[in-house]
């Protein structure tokens, strides 16, 4: 793989870490105004913020696995390992184009 399509895929993904890594703190903060709300006046306002947590944890789970795939993938670059199947065959550039973290 080129040089310049490595920069290309490494500033991306940094961006992509950048955002995931933002998305995630927001949710984790959120989830701490839940855990600490006070003003719970019947079942229903507790039933819908248990809704919004269970909904929080399944976005987060997804947000932590992302960021850990874009770590890897930089780690890749950096190692010389990025754009290639684990058997060393080339990844097409125009998969990673679609998804910079695809792996095969």
């Amino acid at each position: 793989m080129r040089s310049e399509d490595l920069a290309k895929f490494k500033s991306a993904l940094e961006m992509q870490l950048e955002k995931v890594e933002k998305d995630i703190q927001e949710i984790l903060d959120e989830m701490e105004q839940v855990a600490t709300y006070e003003n719970i006046d019947d079942i229903q306002d507790l039933a819908q913020l248990e809704t919004i947590n269970d909904t929080d944890k399944v976005l987060l789970e997804r947000l932590v696995e992302e960021r850990r795939k874009i770590k890897e993938a930089l780690r890749k670059i950096e190692t010389g390992e990025y754009g290639k199947c684990k058997d060393g065959s080339p990844i097409p550039i125009e998969k990673l184009q679609a998804d910079p973290l695809y792996e095969c």
